[in-house]
């Protein structure tokens, strides 16, 4: 009697979660557009979340804009690969023209050109430098955190 039970109980839930409300329309984005979608927001994501002074991706992005462990200008070489990537697309979707990119690449390459290295390796993370006095302190407390 119990399974018996289960059973109809079961069977009721499966009915129930077929049901569709005869108004209720499917918003479904084509392949296409959901493509679209994923690459846009991707490369919005390294192309305004881009730390200013190197181009290259921050560690952590805090879209409200507040850093509790102050750590806005910590930037990411394995980040970065992605964001170099974005830019590409970006070029060739048309969300950016060739010359921003081209500009964008620049400011990247110049960043790297003097950036720290070990053994020729590039750290995983750097504490981008500010221009202001008051970043040095910061720039010293930073490095001896990583």
């Amino acid at each position: 009697m119990k399974i018996q039970y289960c059973l109809l109980l079961f069977l009721l839930l499966l009915g129930f979660t077929q049901c569709k409300s005869p108004a209720a329309k499917e918003d479904r984005l084509s392949d296409d557009a959901l493509m679209d979608t994923v690459q846009r927001r991707t490369f919005n994501y390294f192309w305004e979340g881009a730390e200013p002074n190197s181009g290259l991706a921050r560690e952590r992005i805090h879209m409200d804009g507040v850093y509790p462990e102050n750590d806005q200008n910590v930037i990411t070489s394995g980040g970065s690969g992605f964001g170099i990537m974005a830019i590409l697309a970006g070029i060739d979707r048309g969300y950016v023209t060739r010359q921003e990119g081209l500009e964008r690449m620049e400011k990247i390459v110049s960043f790297l050109e003097t950036a720290d290295r070990f053994h020729g390796a590039y750290p995983h993370w750097w504490y981008c430098i500010l221009s202001t006095s008051a970043a040095a302190d910061q720039r010293a407390s930073a490095r001896s955190r990583l």
